[in-house]
């Protein structure tokens, strides 16, 4: 303020000398109210252009501050969106660890069951024979398991697993007294008693590899399940089936008879893995035990 008022006093003083000076040379009236007002003119300019200096100084001090409102407000949206993304990562690998443990507790449970009823799982691994693009690896040990699990599934989806009627074992597998003339024999599958003309279900996915009759085993029906596994079905009342049709596990694929060698209504199921005869009651409670499991869920 000291510097702008003694900025400012040289310039009135000048007037101040000027004014006397003309008024000492006895300027006439006229002119020095004419000299007054070009004064006063020029001041009133001057003091507009100050006017519109500082309004023009006063709008960029305020966009400035707008700016930097703005510019606080952006870090704390960042800010925001860091922490959001942070919670995002944990939670996406939270869901990822709780999907492979799951993963993991299936691929033991099936595992388990293949290792039950005797099926090996080969897995090969092997740079010969192979090529693609390179993709990097996501998930490190879950590869291998998701790997191994989906070897597993594409085996058990296959596996005769359960009964193909719901009914009581008559006559089990291995050495019996035949039920027709009372001799000692072989039994190469279980009977399960069934009602007539009730549903004959596919104990897993194959394709229908016979569909004949003959005077021992009556009408009957051989799935190949693709993995060394065969199933046959007689003593049918009918078949629903031709061969080469594909069929997936559940379906029915024909009715309960006593056509054949038969003392009553009843289905002889067998089951045989590559090419040996194996004992089918062990598959039948598998899928005994796995049904009580989902209950208790």
């Amino acid at each position: 303020m000291k510097s702008s008022q003694s900025a400012q006093q040289p310039s009135t003083n000048t007037c101040r000398q000027l004014f006397g000076f003309l008024w000492q040379k006895r300027v006439p009236v006229p002119v020095l109210l004419l000299f007054i007002l070009v004064l006063g003119t020029l001041a009133g300019i001057g003091f507009f252009m100050k006017n519109v200096m500082l309004q023009d100084l006063l709008a960029k001090i305020e966009t400035e501050n707008t700016l930097v409102v703005e510019l606080q407000q952006l870090k704390m949206s960042n800010d925001w969106l860091k922490n959001r993304v942070s919670i995002l990562q944990e939670e996406k690998a939270e869901l990822i660890d709780s999907a492979v443990a799951d993963l993991n507790q299936k691929s033991q449970v099936i595992e388990s069951i293949l290792d039950s009823v005797g099926v090996d799982i080969e897995i090969q691994v092997s740079n010969e024979n192979s090529g693609g693009p390179f993709t990097s690896s996501f998930g490190g040990p879950q590869d291998e398991l998701i790997f191994r699990t989906d070897k597993y599934l594409d085996t058990i989806l296959n596996v005769p697993l359960g009964a193909p009627v719901p009914g009581v074992l008559t006559s089990k597998f291995g050495k019996r007294i035949d039920p027709i003339n009372g001799k000692s024999a072989y039994h190469r599958g279980v009977d399960i008693r069934g009602r007539m003309g009730s549903d004959v279900k596919a104990t897993g996915a194959g394709t229908v590899k016979t569909q004949n009759y003959d005077k021992a085993k009556g009408r009957y029906i051989v799935l190949d399940h693709g993995n060394g596994f065969r199933t046959k079905y007689a003593h049918l009342k009918k078949s629903l089936v031709q061969k080469g049709d594909i069929v997936q596990r559940g379906q029915v694929i024909g009715l309960v008879g006593n056509s054949g060698r038969s003392t009553g209504p009843h289905v002889h199921y067998e089951i045989s893995y590559d090419d040996k005869i194996v004992n089918p009651t062990k598959f039948v409670r598998i899928a005994k035990y796995l049904k009580k499991g989902k209950e208790k869920k």
